[in-house]
């Protein structure tokens, strides 16, 4: 049956799948499970309304890609006021965003913070003594990690990374695909080529996965970078992508962002708020919030989790100073990016 669906039809299924997904997704998880936390527990911590518990969530830089932060605001206040002050318990959140590392570490290391949301190579940058013991991953499909998929046509006459050399990459641009263009550059170094910006033709950010994959069904594009489970999804809608697109190259299973409570934070509101992490697909409102962005659940896993993420980023520091391999004919000259960050 021949395809028939357009970029615009395509695209608009799968944002009304993937929700309201531009909003901070840890933030927001965190203030669903509040719902969940009993309320004699919560209580504890604020023994009357006028001297409300308070809780200092920090978000890091890059958590925010793609998403208009005036909007992204106001959702969260409105969540907010719908779930934070119920009954007689009475909860305070003040957001901090860092727009860089350096910030969030500084903060971090003056206790300044509660909790922390961030991509997961600013967190391998944190020294060791800001590191807690584990983190908290959301699940997709089961699983808490994520792959990238390089796309080609098939008929592109692409059978290898080198081949990509002067043409035309459009990249999945949000906090989930924080590390792709680092596993590409060292994909790039394997074949003894130069960074990204000295081989491509031109390299496009675009915030709208399906468009991603859509413009190189289409031969707008002549590759993409996506997670796997956007590659799924519209694969999924629309049957005809998996037969014309084939999959160059697979990353590592990586981590890319994560949540979790500082070493030295202490509040007894802490447990609670640990333990309805965790429960969160056994309330309505966890479920609620896990369909809206997509995920399963929430796990707490062990800093060793990050050792695969640990080793893609150590390869990438290794490469990406290396010398500039000789430029093809119609390399890019600048980065084109229509997500803003």
């Amino acid at each position: 049956m021949p395809f028939t669906s357009t970029p615009a039809a395509d695209d608009s299924a799968l944002r009304r799948r993937r929700g309201t997904a531009r909003v901070a997704f840890w933030l927001v998880i965190l203030l669903g499970l509040v719902r969940s936390i009993p309320a004699g527990a919560a209580a504890a911590d604020h023994p009357t309304p006028s001297r409300p518990s308070l809780v200092r969530i920090g978000i890091g830089p890059g958590i925010w890609q793609g998403v208009n932060r005036n909007d992204a605001s106001a959702a969260i206040k409105v969540w907010a006021k719908a779930i934070l002050n119920q009954g007689e318990n009475v909860l305070e959140v003040e957001t901090h965003i860092f727009e860089t590392p350096e910030a969030m570490s500084d903060a971090l290391k003056q206790g300044q913070i509660d909790a922390v949301t961030m991509l997961s190579d600013d967190f391998l940058g944190l020294t060791p003594e800001l590191q807690p013991a584990t983190v908290f991953i959301g699940t997709k499909a089961q699983a808490f990690t994520e792959n990238y998929v390089l796309l080609v046509q098939r008929n592109a006459g692409i059978s290898e990374v080198a081949g990509l050399a002067g043409r035309k990459l459009v990249c999945q641009s949000n906090a989930r695909t924080s590390l792709a263009l680092q596993w590409f550059d060292t994909l790039l170094a394997r074949q003894s080529m130069g960074p990204a910006e000295a081989v491509l033709g031109s390299l496009t950010k675009n915030d709208s996965p399906s468009k991603a994959v859509l413009q190189v069904f289409f031969h707008q594009a002549d590759a993409c970078l996506v997670t796997s489970n956007v590659f799924a999804l519209a694969s999924e809608l629309n049957p005809q992508l998996r037969k014309e697109l084939k999959i160059l190259a697979v990353s590592p299973a990586v981590v890319p962002a994560l949540f979790f409570f500082p070493p030295g934070y202490t509040n007894t509101l802490r447990q609670q708020m640990e333990s309805a992490i965790l429960s969160m697909r056994k309330t309505p409102a966890g479920i609620q919030v896990l369909t809206v962005f997509q995920s399963d659940g929430m796990v707490q896993c062990p800093l060793a989790s990050l050792d695969g993420t640990r080793q893609l980023l150590a390869e990438y520091e290794r490469v990406k100073n290396r010398p500039a391999a000789a430029t093809p004919a119609g390399s890019m000259q600048s980065l084109n990016q229509n997500a803003p960050r």
